[in-house]
């Protein structure tokens, strides 16, 4: 083993303008780098946001449902059980207003025409005298929003 040292030559001058390009191209590196992790925390932080506004979604159509049992019992019972119909139109209330509080309310569909964003088309028939087509003839369930998604498409009869 030897214990010299090699010393390296360098043949002229350091060459200053190849280091100023890598020291460029470094800085532009970081800076990607740099908005990659902003991009990524934005990214990040909308994903929390929607998944606290939008988290209720399946407790809501399970309510959903709950709540078109009750709606079907109203409308089925004879007058003779006020009291219980009483009672049922509360709940019912009272279910509407714990879904509305968390963002799900009915979609509004008064004097709308069919629209397949947010409805779903469960039969055409031939148009009424006088009706454009696309009109809503009959509404067979209801749909509902949570905030500004559809969280259940109507299911409406449509004329041709």
């Amino acid at each position: 083993m030897s214990d010299e040292i090699e010393e390296v030559e360098t043949e002229g001058p350091i060459d200053q303008e190849n280091d100023q390009d890598s020291i460029e191209s470094l800085k532009k590196d970081l800076q990607y780098a740099l908005a990659e992790v902003a991009n990524i925390r934005a990214r990040a932080a909308k994903e929390r946001s929607e998944m606290m506004r939008y988290g209720s979604k399946n407790l809501g159509l399970r309510m959903i449902e709950v709540l078109v049992s009750l709606e079907m019992a109203i409308s089925t019972m004879d007058e003779s059980s006020e009291s219980v119909i009483d009672g049922v139109r509360l709940t019912v209330e009272s279910m509407r207003q714990g879904l509305s509080s968390v963002g799900i309310t009915p979609i509004d569909l008064g004097g709308r025409s069919f629209d397949p964003s947010c409805m779903e088309a469960i039969a055409i028939v031939p148009p009424p005298d006088g009706e454009p087509s696309g009109t809503i003839l009959n509404v067979v369930e209801k749909g509902y929003m949570i905030h500004d998604r559809v969280l259940r498409p109507a299911k409406v009869i449509v004329s041709e």
